[in-house]
């Protein structure tokens, strides 16, 4: 079963409930044929109809030869900005939601629990829900929330509580720094997001953080940005940093080949050298749809980059073995 590991879907009932409150400061600008634009906390994102309705979902995993997809939220809901309370609620509403939407196409959906990750006790509460009650694949979480590394203590019981469950945590950027220097010509989408990823990656190394979590399983979306291009430069600098080498137990390859990367990177030999990176089977296919940065043909790309059983294993086995393993 080919599956994708990271596609949007947002519940119509959900987007009904949010797009009049205040705290979600969400304003319609235009609804044309397929198009929706929206600004959201004043960021302007152009969607599609697809991200609201599941039989346009279905009909294009159809069209890209896909038999699954474990959806989440899309980016622009992310809502790590809200109080504590009312965020829980609304990764509730959220969930609830989506396990509705899906419930009688369970063989062509599966899904990422939203978790409130501004209240870590109250975001593992709701993976265990999500995993254990709604059947949900694992958790997806930020990179950062509000600016503060998963590294960070924290967040420990939502990491604790995805290696109690023995699940995945999908993690997926959302609010990057220096959106004030790459608001125009997209490139927040295009580059500011991928440094963001990269930021959490290299943090997540350096501060001993995958020491800590040996048994957590993170997929990490894009690729890891430039996380895997950067592996001997960051290595470099564990060489010549007196604390980092102290701190460190790995070489910095060891720590990445531990993470689980999406096929999102646009390039194939991009995609190429990544498998000389990290493990064939911890890459799993991705397409970042419905946004219009999302890979038009995500299966064909693997297949054309990859000889066929490296194909095989990301298009059919590997995300079976992670979340059956």
């Amino acid at each position: 079963m080919i599956t994708d590991i990271h596609r949007h879907f947002v519940p119509p009932e959900f987007f009904d409930f949010i797009k009049d409150r205040e705290e979600f400061a969400i304003k319609i600008k235009r609804t044309e044929g397929d198009l929706i634009d929206l600004d959201i906390r004043r960021m302007h994102f152009g969607l599609n109809k697809t991200f609201f309705e599941l039989p346009r979902q279905t009909e294009r995993l159809r069209r890209e030869g896909i038999d699954k997809a474990i959806l989440s939220l899309a980016t622009p809901f992310v809502d790590y900005h809200l109080d504590a309370g009312i965020a829980a609620e609304n990764a509730r509403r959220f969930n609830d939601a989506l396990a509705v939407s899906i419930a009688s196409q369970k063989d062509t959906y599966g899904a990422w629990a939203f978790l409130p990750m501004q209240d870590p006790g109250s975001a593992a509460d709701e993976l265990r829900r999500c995993v254990r009650y709604l059947g949900f694949s694992g958790g997806h979480i930020a990179s950062n929330v509000r600016g503060i590394y998963l590294h960070d203590e924290r967040f420990s019981p939502i990491f604790q509580a995805a290696v109690d469950l023995n699940v995945p945590l999908f993690v997926h950027p959302a609010d990057p720094p220096g959106k004030e220097r790459t608001r125009d010509y997209e490139l927040t989408v295009v580059a500011g997001y991928l440094f963001d990823s990269t930021i959490n990656i290299l943090r997540m190394i350096c501060s001993g953080f995958l020491d800590k979590w040996p048994k957590l399983k993170l997929v990490c979306a894009h690729t890891g940005a430039f996380s895997l291009v950067l592996r001997a430069r960051m290595q470099r600098e564990v060489v010549t940093n007196s604390q980092l080498s102290a701190t460190l137990k790995a070489p910095v390859g060891d720590y990445l080949r531990r993470l689980y990367f999406d096929t999102i990177c646009f390039e194939p030999d991009i995609l190429r050298f990544a498998t000389t990176v990290v493990p064939v089977d911890h890459l799993l296919l991705g397409s970042d749809a419905p946004f219009p940065l999302g890979e038009p043909d995500p299966v064909g790309f693997v297949r054309k980059s990859l000889p066929d059983d490296d194909a095989a294993g990301i298009l059919v086995r590997n995300f079976a073995s992670l979340v059956g393993g």
